[in-house]
């Protein structure tokens, strides 16, 4: 910068990440999903993205893939991995939301639910 000139810095504020918003990013993030669901704190779909799945009988899933897993369990739980030999499972939820996604076989589990939990976090961020 020259000498005597100023610099005119804007603040621009970042649009609030929506269900939608959310289920986006993942798919930018994974090449691997093919599904994903997220659910609103009552359990009822806040957003889906699924190509030829219902969506609604994804969002069944999802609330039931986590009523068992808490049944199976002492205490409810964050986050759930259901692997098969053609593809995997991977949930995770907060008091707020609770996002599943359905991918291909070669997801890795750490990168799945370091995803969801970013995601999640920064939902729990919106307005």
């Amino acid at each position: 910068m020259a000498a005597g000139t100023r610099a005119i810095l804007a603040a621009v504020a970042a649009q609030a990440l929506t269900p939608d918003l959310a289920l986006e990013y993942l798919d930018q993030l994974s090449t691997d999903i093919r599904a994903s669901v997220v659910l609103a704190a009552d359990g009822s779909p806040a957003a889906v993205n699924s190509s030829g799945a219902d969506g609604e009988r994804l969002s069944e899933l999802a609330r039931e893939l986590f009523e068992r897993a808490d049944a199976a369990d002492s205490e409810p739980v964050s986050q759930v991995e259901v692997a098969t030999g053609d593809g995997a499972v991977y949930a995770a939820r907060d008091d707020k939301h609770a996002i599943a996604v359905v991918t291909g076989r070669f997801a890795l589990p750490s990168l799945m639910f370091f995803d969801l939990r970013k995601v999640l976090e920064d939902l729990g961020k919106a307005p």
